[in-house]
C-alpha cells in the first residue's frame, strides 16, 4: 500500500510540474493583455461612485447577506449585478433609481415596526444578478405594543412627513427627467 501511494504522488508531482513549464513557456500567454483585470478596475470605480453617490447606504458585495439596522441600511448587491451596472447604463439607471429609495424605505420599516410595539432585529435588503429585489426584517414585540403612547405617534408623523417629502422629491425628478427627455427628442 505504501508503494501505490508513493506512486501515486510522484504521478501527481510529475504532471503538476509538466502543466507549469507549459504554462512558463507559452508565449501567447504572455502577449494576451488580460480583460479580467479591466473589467474588475471598471467595476471597482462604478462602485466607488455608487457609494459616494448613496452614502447612506453600505454596499455588501462580497456574498453572503448583511443585516442593516435603524441608522444605516445594508444592501446587499449582487457582484454579477454591480458588474452588469458598470457594463450596462441603463442598466445602472435603473439601479440606481430602486437605490434611491431605499434609505428612506428603511426609515419607514423601523418607524411602523416602533409605532407598532416592535423592536427589528435587523432587516435585509439582497439585489440578485438580474437587479431582482428581495428585502425582509424580523422583529419580537415589546410588551407596551398598542398604548398609543404620544412619543410613538410623534415620530409616526415625522416618518409619515418624510415620506410625504420623499414622494414629492421623486415625482419632481420624474418630471424633470421627462421634460429633458422630450427636449433631447426635439433636438
Amino acid at each position: 500500500m505504501a508503494m501505490e501511494i508513493t506512486n501515486n504522488y510522484s504521478n501527481y508531482a510529475a504532471n503538476y510540474m509538466d502543466n507549469r513549464k507549459k504554462a512558463e513557456s507559452s508565449p501567447a500567454r504572455e502577449a494576451r493583455p488580460s480583460t479580467s483585470a479591466n473589467s474588475r478596475d471598471r467595476v471597482q470605480e462604478y462602485y466607488e461612485k455608487l457609494c459616494k453617490k448613496f452614502p447612506r447606504i453600505n454596499f455588501n458585495t462580497n456574498g453572503g447577506v448583511l443585516p442593516g439596522n435603524s441608522r444605516k441600511v445594508t444592501v446587499n448587491l449582487s457582484y454579477d449585478c454591480l458588474k452588469k451596472m458598470a457594463d450596462d447604463p441603463e442598466f445602472a439607471k435603473k439601479m440606481e433609481w430602486n437605490l434611491s429609495g431605499e434609505a428612506v424605505a428603511n426609515a419607514m420599516v423601523y418607524g411602523w415596526a416602533q409605532r407598532d410595539g416592535v423592536v427589528l432585529g435587523g432587516r435585509t435588503v439582497t439585489y440578485d444578478a438580474n437587479g431582482n429585489r428581495q428585502s425582509s426584517c424580523g422583529g419580537m414585540r415589546t410588551a407596551n405594543a398598542g398604548s398609543g403612547n404620544s412619543n410613538t405617534n410623534k415620530i409616526q408623523k415625522k416618518y409619515t412627513a418624510e415620506e410625504e417629502r420623499w414622494l414629492k422629491t421623486r415625482k419632481k425628478r420624474e418630471e424633470k427627467e421627462k421634460l429633458d427627455k422630450k427636449l433631447k427628442e426635439k433636438k
